[in-house]
């Protein structure tokens, strides 16, 4: 059968209908982390560079601040490893897990890197495993996923990729590719997930790209984005704060030049912003295994925020710059830094009107 963006979205479709609703309210805390990839701590292991900042955050910070936990698929890598393997070399992962089941909540998607629990008669955990789920917020929808359902090759070709993986790159001592690493792919993904949720009038989280996204934009948009802001800031300089408005903008423009040197890729709009209007409808919370540190979305007080952590005697770049606010965690070198916050009822209000 050939796979179309028509059958995708029914794919989409189906499971909405199929999630779970669970209400979402003000007072809630939730902490959204997506792609660990877990193996056997051996050189192979991608989560093992970041496992000790993943291991303290959750441990110092969300624990200790009574959020609930949301791991949004690709959490073991079992393309890789043996579940067994898994469970064994991260134990103490999976004890600070069983402390939010049991202390606040936690919810566990799958993805297509740990698809293989949805065959396992008997896990080896005891949480709320499921494909997808939705919360309700004052009637609007928040419909988490992992985002290997918006690919059009990932059923077709999963299982050969598990294979290649397990017996042929692992014995090399190849690093993980995937989805993660082809922008092209990133982009067809992105793109149809924003299509869906913009149908739907719904936020979309994902993980599955290992890129963050805020309200549907690229690192390079929301740059922009800020950067206009705060030129209209500096022309009517209600706060009085001059000086930090321009070093600010200095700072953001030295990082977008930066960036778009490095990319050759920079047509983003041509991917996702093809609509009249730019829909806030798709959040993406990111990996766990990225070289500057880990990524996340937080969701507390009626605000989703876009979160970056990361260890400060590895990553200098954010602590000395006008304009980044990095938190320190106290007794460590790591820090919590906000990279983008906005509250639900003004998403859902954009949502509502453009759409």
């Amino acid at each position: 059968m050939k796979i179309t963006n028509k059958v995708v979205y029914q794919n989409l479709d189906n499971l909405f209908e199929a999630s779970p609703t669970f209400e979402l309210k003000n007072e809630d805390k939730w902490v959204i982390f997506s792609d660990l990839h877990m193996g056997d701590g051996g050189s192979t292991d991608d989560f093992k560079t970041n496992s000790d900042l993943f291991k303290t955050t959750l441990e110092r910070y969300y624990l200790e601040k009574e959020h609930s936990l949301i791991l949004n698929g690709d959490v073991e890598e079992m393309q890789r490893f043996s579940l067994k393997k898994i469970i064994k070399q991260w134990a103490p992962i999976y004890k600070l897990f069983d402390r939010f089941r049991d202390e606040t909540r936690l919810i566990k998607t799958i993805g297509n890197h740990d698809l293989e629990l949805e065959l396992l008669k008997e896990l080896p955990f005891k949480y709320d495993l499921m494909e997808s789920f939705k919360f309700d917020y004052k009637g609007n929808h928040l419909f988490f996923f992992h985002g290997h359902q918006a690919s059009k090759k990932f059923q077709k070709h999963n299982e050969l990729i598990g294979f290649t993986l397990k017996y042929f790159a692992n014995p090399l001592g190849i690093k993980n590719y995937s989805v993660a690493h082809s922008s092209k792919k990133q982009y067809a993904i992105e793109k149809r997930t924003y299509h869906y949720s913009a149908y739907r009038k719904v936020v979309s989280i994902i993980g599955h790209t290992h890129r963050p996204l805020f309200e549907s934009l690229h690192k390079v948009e929301r740059l922009k984005f800020k950067i206009e802001q705060l030129i209209r800031d500096y022309a009517s300089d209600v706060k009085h704060r001059t000086a930090e408005i321009i070093s600010t903008i200095k700072m953001l423009k030295k990082d977008l030049k930066k960036y778009y040197k490095q990319n050759r890729d920079t047509n983003y709009q041509n991917y996702v912003y093809n609509t009249i209007f730019h829909i806030p409808c798709l959040f993406n919370s990111g990996c766990v295994i990225g070289k500057r540190g880990i990524t996340c979305l937080e969701i507390e007080d009626g605000k989703i925020r876009l979160v970056h952590w990361f260890d400060a005697s590895l990553n200098k770049k954010y602590l000395h710059k006008s304009g980044y606010k990095p938190e320190k965690l106290e007794g460590t070198d790591y820090h919590r830094m906000v990279l983008n916050e906005e509250t639900l009822d003004y998403i859902f209000t954009r949502i509502k009107f453009l759409t």
